[in-house]
């Protein structure tokens, strides 16, 4: 099986890198989702959630305001301000 190389950095670290099945963003122009062996495409990112979805199916989600994201060859590089993690619902009481 296929998998995306991610990396995911804001100005000042790295918030996520590793292999994944799927990254879900949130682009100007509505939510994109990134498989394996996806055309090369770069979509600047609004305000919403990126959700990297890893080989298991444990999900990272993390809100953004604004950004990039860069599809190459499975290569998925995704550059923001600033990230903040999203709790899970149930945690959120």
């Amino acid at each position: 099986m296929s998998a995306l190389d991610v990396t995911f950095v804001t100005a000042d670290r790295t918030v996520w890198t590793g292999q994944a099945a799927q990254v879900v963003v949130p682009a100007v122009d509505g939510s994109m989702g990134i498989l394996p062996q996806m055309q090369p495409t770069l979509a600047i990112l609004g305000t919403g959630v990126v959700r990297i979805i890893d080989q298991d199916g444990h999900v990272e989600a993390l809100e953004v305001e604004g950004g990039f994201a860069s599809v190459d060859a499975d290569i998925v590089t995704i550059g923001v301000d600033d990230a903040a993690v999203v709790e899970p619902a149930s945690s959120r009481l």
